[in-house]
């Protein structure tokens, strides 16, 4: 099998692997934003500094899971 299939075959793999965990990690995010933002909660006891840190990250993570979307459509498309 030609060295380059097996190289981008790999970097699929990678990419998948990448997506999986941070899709994992992305709903554990959405959980604990949840989990923080209680509506049965008295507002003043809500802790907005975890909630702003936690959806920063989970904006991150976002962006990254679109552009490895991205990455693997191209190489699946490629070793077709």
């Amino acid at each position: 099998m030609n060295p380059e299939r097996l190289q981008m075959k790999g970097m699929l793999a990678e990419a998948k692997k990448n997506l999986h965990t941070l899709d994992t990690e992305a709903s554990g995010l959405v959980i604990l934003i949840r989990s923080l933002l209680n509506p049965y909660e008295d507002i003043k006891n809500l802790d907005t500094e975890k909630v702003s840190v936690s959806v920063k990250r989970l904006n991150e993570i976002t962006k990254e899971i679109k552009s490895l979307n991205e990455k693997i459509k191209k190489l699946e498309s490629e070793l077709e």
